[in-house]
């Protein structure tokens, strides 16, 4: 095992809090003095890394990704509900594979029966704006 030597170091390993909080300096005398800072000189730290309290702009491209979301959960969720809902039948009717694929035909096309529905409701929306 090869030991380096650490001068002035006695446990070289154990970080020692300093008062500094996100890079400002303001607590090292509190620190120097073993003991935390009050309540209120954090409270105002906190609020001048928070800043103004403003949301950052959001992308352009956000509404069109939630749109797409949404769409492609609406296909999904009408092959789940078909697959599950032909392969149950076909479990208690003992018609093995017969009814999951008519469930997942007839998921697959309420899925885009509810994808259409929902696009033509966002353009009609977004026409009538």
């Amino acid at each position: 095992m090869v030991r380096r030597d650490f001068q002035g170091y006695e446990r070289p390993f154990v970080p020692v809090f300093s008062g500094k909080l996100m890079g400002d300096d303001t607590g090292r005398e509190e620190a120097k003095n073993d003991r935390p800072p009050s309540l209120d000189e954090f409270s105002e730290r906190l609020d001048r890394m928070r800043g103004s309290g403003k949301l950052p702009e959001t992308d352009a491209a956000a509404p069109a990704w939630g749109r797409a979301l949404r769409v492609s959960s609406d296909l999904l969720a009408g092959l789940i509900v078909g697959g599950f809902l032909g392969w149950g039948l076909d479990y208690w009717l003992g018609t093995s594979p017969w009814l999951l694929l008519l469930g997942l035909g007839l998921g697959f096309a309420a899925g885009l029966r509810n994808m259409m529905r929902t696009l033509q409701n966002d353009t009609e929306q977004s026409s009538g704006d």
